[in-house]
């Protein structure tokens, strides 16, 4: 309900909590980068609750489907064109995409049924939020809900790969090694 009424939601993954926020409501992700200080030309990843649902949205390339199908679900981000125009916060029509490997995270998106922000949740620059209270003390007066889940197992950001252009570029190392990647 929070995020269908347009709130913002610390959520859990497997690499750090995220924060989530309906990704077709524009006051919502501008909320998102207000509370997080985010440069606004660094784009949110978006959470989507399955492959599936992802390529609804996104022109999947050979490579990146082939990538999504080894490592997602997991903490891999892929940035693909868009099939629509997104907020320009989300990167319009090249977006990065996430499948949380998370149960809370699962339940979260399968729920609400459309993509959400997957951005950390934290003050841009600040630690890492591996765990709830982590989030909380950073950016927790400002969010509408918190769901607590314990520790996240890696506890790093996911690795972020751009397969827009059909190739393999690797933008950021995180949980997954640039060797796995290649």
């Amino acid at each position: 309900e929070v995020i269908k009424l347009g709130g913002l939601v610390v959520y859990p993954t497997e690499t750090l909590y995220g924060l989530g926020a309906n990704v077709f409501d524009v006051n919502a992700i501008h909320r998102v980068f207000e509370i997080k200080d985010r440069d606004q030309s660094k784009p949110s990843s978006i959470a989507f609750r399955n492959l599936a649902q992802a390529k609804k949205f996104l022109e999947f390339t050979p490579v990146a489907d082939k990538l999504a199908k080894k490592f997602l679900p997991g903490p891999l981000t892929i940035i693909l064109n868009s099939k629509i125009d997104f907020d320009d916060f989300l990167g319009r029509n090249k977006v990065s995409v996430r499948i949380p490997d998370h149960p809370v995270a699962q339940a979260l998106l399968n729920e609400v049924k459309i993509p959400i922000t997957a951005t950390s949740a934290n003050i841009a620059g600040g630690k890492n939020p591996t765990e709830a209270r982590i989030a909380i003390e950073q950016i927790g007066d400002k969010v509408d809900l918190v769901l607590d889940a314990g520790k996240c197992e890696y506890g790093m950001p996911s690795t972020v790969v751009d397969c827009s252009s059909g190739e393999i570029e690797i933008i950021r190392e995180g949980a997954i090694s640039k060797e796995e990647i290649l």
